[in-house]
């Protein structure tokens, strides 16, 4: 229980880390608006699903569960190797964090007057593609 408590709080830093990037860039507004739609996006799939997953043979899940985490382990070590290697280049976390902050500002300047409801998913889906 212990492990699951930590492994949910590391992505609760992550997911705050992130409404706070955007907060920076986009401001407050669509930032806490972002975060007030993915935890009710959050709990509606858990009170549509939950009751589910009792119905699924815990061996089942576990399996399925093992393969992924597997899969991605693999994909993440061929990356890594490949990148040692000097077969696919290193990233340049500074160049593209002020690529990005640019980019993010120019999209702000232009729709301040109104709000981006997806500018938070594209933050949310460019940090996900960049950690792999």
């Amino acid at each position: 229980m212990t492990t699951a408590f930590l492994a949910s709080l590391v992505e609760a830093v992550e997911a705050l880390t992130i409404v706070l990037a955007v907060a920076t860039v986009r401001g407050w507004r669509p930032a806490g608006l972002g975060a007030f739609a993915g935890l009710l996006v959050l709990a509606l799939i858990v009170v549509a699903l939950g009751p589910l997953l009792d119905r699924v043979p815990l061996h089942l899940l576990q399996l399925a569960i093992g393969i992924l985490l597997l899969l991605f382990g693999m994909r993440w070590l061929r990356k890594a190797i490949l990148r040692s290697a000097g077969v696919i280049p290193l990233h340049d976390e500074a160049t593209t964090f002020a690529a990005e902050t640019a980019e993010l500002r120019e999209q702000a300047r232009r729709n301040e007057a109104r709000l981006d409801w997806l500018g938070g998913a594209r933050q949310l889906q460019g940090g996900a593609s960049r950690r792999t």
